[in-house]
């Protein structure tokens, strides 16, 4: 799997994690700079979630269930407003928009 099959999958149930409370979804890391070995990474996404959204540690873990089972690997799941630096200032350069 590569980065335009994950973006592409993401896109196709758009929808449904909209409905789930995600307003954008960006794909980075591994995958994003198209070095993933297959067997070993993951797939990391940064989410931003709709303005007054709260979600649950349930609710996070639910929605990153569902991400894996979309795409078929294990993905890492993070909250844009989540990250820390240098690792936001990493995922901004390399980040790609999923939606």
């Amino acid at each position: 799997m590569d980065k335009s099959t994950i973006i592409a999958k993401l896109r196709e149930h758009e929808s449904e994690l909209k409905a789930a409370g995600i307003e954008h979804l960006f794909l980075h890391g591994s995958y994003a700079r198209g070095t993933a070995i297959r067997e070993v990474s993951d797939v990391d996404v940064i989410a931003e979630f709709a303005p007054g959204r709260r979600l649950s540690l349930l609710d996070m873990v639910a929605i990153e269930n569902r991400l894996a089972d979309m795409l078929g690997v294990r993905v890492d799941l993070s909250p844009a407003k989540g990250l820390k630096e240098p690792v936001a200032a990493k995922a901004s350069r390399e980040a790609v928009l999923a939606f």
